[in-house]
């Protein structure tokens, strides 16, 4: 499956940051520069079908079950960042 603009740019946003992030920490890093923002469900969406290629991971957050962070595949964190307080 082919990349769309949207999950050029959030894997690209995932580059750039770095470390194990929310969605919604995503959505905001996108945001900044869009004139038409864009929403929590599309940015996961995307990160999801990333993950479905292999090319994300989706970590758990110790200290809420509802929350799930991303960071690229092969550069797994096990370090516990991902326990760091919801956004």
């Amino acid at each position: 499956m082919p990349a769309t603009p949207l999950t050029a740019d959030v894997l690209a946003a995932l580059e750039r940051i770095g470390s194990p992030v929310s969605t919604t920490d995503v959505m905001r890093w996108l945001n900044r520069d869009r004139t038409t923002p864009l929403v929590v469900d599309q940015v996961y969406r995307a990160l999801d079908a990333l993950r479905s290629r292999g090319t994300v991971q989706r970590l758990k957050s110790a200290g809420n079950k509802r929350v799930r962070y991303w960071t690229l595949a092969g550069g797994g964190c096990t370090c516990g960042a991902a326990q760091r307080g919801a956004s």
